[in-house]
């Protein structure tokens, strides 16, 4: 049995782009990966269109760019724990509809939010699980007032 992902983050941009949006061929809904970069960054990568010899399409893996420090610090402690993420493109702005500025990729994670709570209670987003309601929420309410 598997557990349930949850949004880790719903729409993050990637930074830095490597790529050239039109040409490779993304679209909303293409699935990515995370990996550690060699300068720290966590890097954002998924597969791109590659014509081989011009005529044969040719899907290859490379990278995309790499997160923001919000981005990272949410996703950092799930990548440390080698716990598996769900990773999405969300949504994108290809160079033609940019308007004149740069491209943008943005990604949603999806994972275990186990990791996530000692975040969320050092920032004060969160409070910490009482011992009265062991495994419940603290922001839920009972359905239909009961």
């Amino acid at each position: 049995m598997t557990d349930a992902k949850l949004p880790l983050i719903h729409k993050a941009p990637v930074e830095g782009l490597q790529i050239h949006v039109a040409r490779t061929g993304l679209a909303i809904g293409d699935a990515a990966w995370l990996d550690r970069l060699t300068d720290g960054h966590i890097g954002v990568f998924a597969r791109f269109n590659q014509p081989l010899l011009g005529l044969i399409r040719h899907r290859r893996p490379g990278l995309v760019g790499h997160l923001g420090p919000m981005a990272e610090e949410i996703v950092a402690p799930s990548i440390a724990h080698g716990d598996a993420l769900r990773v999405r493109i969300v949504d994108l702005v290809p160079e033609h509809l940019a308007n004149g500025y740069p491209s943008e990729v943005y990604i949603s994670v999806w994972g275990d939010p186990r990791h996530l709570q000692p975040i969320l209670q050092a920032a004060g987003l969160s409070d910490p699980l009482t011992d009265d309601a062991p495994g419940r929420f603290s922001g839920l309410k009972p359905a239909y007032g009961s």
